[in-house]
């Protein structure tokens, strides 16, 4: 019967590669086998050093996530539930990340990333209406998309 790994140099490993959310780092040591009572040494052990901060998590990851055009809104707080940020964490990411990003200026890097080849003026209803999904798939809401579309339609003709 071999003994389970220990948990504090695992979290020192992970938590050397990048930052990790508490819940993540719990849930990552709980599927290597670690025993619950060493779990919680290594992750109070991390706490007070300062390696784990979900706060600090939340307000990095939010701002990636922002940056990156993949989520905003509502589907970024959706993001930062499913790594285990409490909701707390989560609202206070999202309006930091809100006050140093302009929602406007990320979607339109995303328009034109994504859509560089796509001609606006000649859309069709069904290539207008698959753009406009993807679109609030990350978040963005319909009237902010459906301006931005105008926008993009008018500067091209």
């Amino acid at each position: 019967m071999s003994t389970p790994p220990k948990a504090y140099p695992l979290a020192l490993r992970w938590l050397t590669l990048r930052s990790r959310s508490e819940a993540d780092l719990r849930q990552r040591l709980q599927q290597k086998g670690c025993e619950h009572d060493d779990i919680e040494h290594a992750v109070q052990r991390c706490l007070e050093l300062g390696y784990l901060n979900d706060k600090n998590f939340a307000l990095e990851r939010a701002s990636q996530l922002m940056r990156r055009g993949r989520a905003v809104g509502v589907r970024l707080k959706h993001e930062l539930k499913k790594i285990g940020i409490n909701d707390h964490h989560a609202l206070h990411a999202i309006e930091q990340c809100q006050y140093e990003h302009d929602e406007e200026q990320i979607l339109a890097d995303l328009v034109q990333r994504r859509y560089a080849r796509v001609d606006f003026t000649n859309l069709d209803q069904r290539e207008q209406r698959r753009i406009v999904n993807y679109l609030q798939r990350r978040g963005f809401s319909l009237g902010l998309i459906l301006d931005h579309l105008k926008k993009k339609k008018d500067t091209s003709c």
